[in-house]
This record gives structure tokens, sequence and C-alpha cells, in this order.
């Protein structure tokens, strides 16, 4: 009769890996050791950031800020120089904010024929800087008292007793009061006849700022008369193509009459010989 072991462990029950406890401590500490380093170097690099900031918040004199130096840029020559002036009693001494805005008024005030005047104060570097822009004229004309005032691209009518002109600047006769600023339709007839300068060549401009008109001398004596001074710009291209048509059919003009442009009519005369 056979036997059966009862006792003896089944192949499932050998197959099974006896389940090993792994000990904690060791990989808890090595977590603990790597989160205090990284603290520490978190501390450290923190507290170094804050030493260096705190060196350049007093050197920088925020609250009592000095001008060591003093840069002026944007001009040349005698303005250069002359701004420098303005700018050394604030060397060496303590400069804040409201008297870089004085010294702003002081130089825009002093020399209007200079646009985008700023003065910047360098936190870090203790430099003053003062820069400004001269204003490019596209006109000059005379007032009543012999004065020469110039209009720059911006419109702005502004003097210039050293303009240091490098091209002619086309000349402008004005009747009526002289405001700071000239309507933006005369800066574009201005330009559009120095782009049509073999056409339009003119002698001078007239404009009667009460009534806002606009009349072109030519060097050979005919008078455009643009009329109220709106869509100069189409009406000096008008009056460029006619002069043009007239000077190989016709001969010379006397006039051009564009009072009515807006009915699509302008008057010619021409000069009778």
């Amino acid at each position: 009769m056979k036997k059966y072991d009862y006792y003896r462990p089944s192949a499932s029950s050998l197959g099974r890996k006896k389940r090993v406890v792994r000990r904690q401590g060791s990989s808890f500490f090595f977590r603990f050791f790597l989160v205090v380093v990284l603290l520490l170097v978190v501390g450290c690099g923190g507290w170094l950031a804050l030493s260096k900031g705190y060196r350049m918040l007093v050197n920088s004199q925020i609250t009592d800020w000095h001008a060591k130096t003093i840069s002026v840029t944007g001009v040349t020559g005698q303005i250069n120089k002359e701004i420098s002036a303005l700018a050394a009693p604030y060397e060496g001494k303590a400069f804040s904010v409201k008297d870089a805005a004085a010294l702003r008024e002081a130089i825009v005030k002093r020399y209007p024929m200079l646009k985008g005047v700023s003065v910047s104060r360098g936190l870090l570097s203790g430099k003053l800087s003062v820069s400004a822009v001269h204003r490019k004229p596209i006109a000059k004309f005379v007032l009543p008292d012999d004065t020469i005032r110039y209009i720059d691209e911006d419109s702005t009518v502004y003097a210039d007793p050293n303009p240091n002109l490098l091209e002619p600047v086309p000349f402008v006769e004005l009747s009526g009061p002289v405001p700071e600023k000239l309507s933006p339709e005369f800066i574009d007839l201005v330009e559009s006849t120095l782009k049509l300068n073999n056409e339009l060549d003119f002698a001078f401009l007239q404009m009667d700022l009460k009534n806002n008109t606009v009349k072109m001398h030519m060097p050979d004596g005919c008078v455009i008369d643009f009329g109220p001074a709106v869509q100069l710009k189409r009406k000096a291209d008008v009056a460029a193509r006619i002069l043009a048509y007239s000077r190989e059919h016709y001969g010379e003009l006397k006039s051009l009459d564009f009072h009515f442009f807006k009915y699509g009519k302008v008057f010619l005369t021409q000069t009778s010989h």
C-alpha cells in the first residue's frame, strides 16, 4: 500500500520566494542628507545674492544719488560744451529726480533747436547722462523784426542762431501771428515740393496764417495760388504736371489758381507775349 507524505510542501509553495524585509534606515538617512545639503546650498546662494544686492544698493545710492561723471551725447561742437557746462555744477553732488527734471527743462528752454532731450541717472555707474538731437529744418522764414525762424519735419517753429545747414533751406514768407506749430498740411507741401524740385523749384512760399492760405512764387515769376492749405501735396503734384505740359506746348504761365480745386478746376493765366 502506497503511503503519502501529507506534510511535504507542494511545488507551488516551493517556488514562492521568501519575502525579504529591506532595511529602511540607510535609504532614509541618504535622502535626509541630500535634503540638508540642498538646503545649505540654496541658503548660502541666497545669502550671497542678498549680500551682493545690498552692496549694489548701497553703492547705487538710490536715496542719496551723487553724480560721479557727466556724459552728453547726440550733439557736438559748441552745444555739447554748453550743455556740459550746465550739468557741471551737479558733478560730485547729490542729484535727485527733481534735479533731473529741472535740468531737462532748462536745456529745452535754452535750446529750442534740440528735440528728444533726456536726463538720466546711472544708478549703478553714478553717471549723469544727457542726450538730445538737433532738429533738421525743412524751411525758414523771417519775422517782422528780422529774426529768423525754422520749421522742422514735426511742424515745430523754433529759433536756431547756429543752424549749421548742410543744404539750402526753402524760404517762407509768413503773415499773421506765428504759432509754435504750423499745419501738417504745410509740412506736406514743403516736403512734396522738395521731392519735385525739378518741376517746382520755387523761389519762396507765402503763407497767410490768419486765412490759412498758401502761395508759391516761382523763379520765372509764375505764382501758384493753392488757396486753402488743404490737399497741398495733391495740388503740388497737379501744379507740377500742368507746368511741365505748359512749358512744352504753350510756354510759361503767369498764374495757377486752385481756389476751386475741390470742383476739379484749376484756372490758368498765360504770360502775354
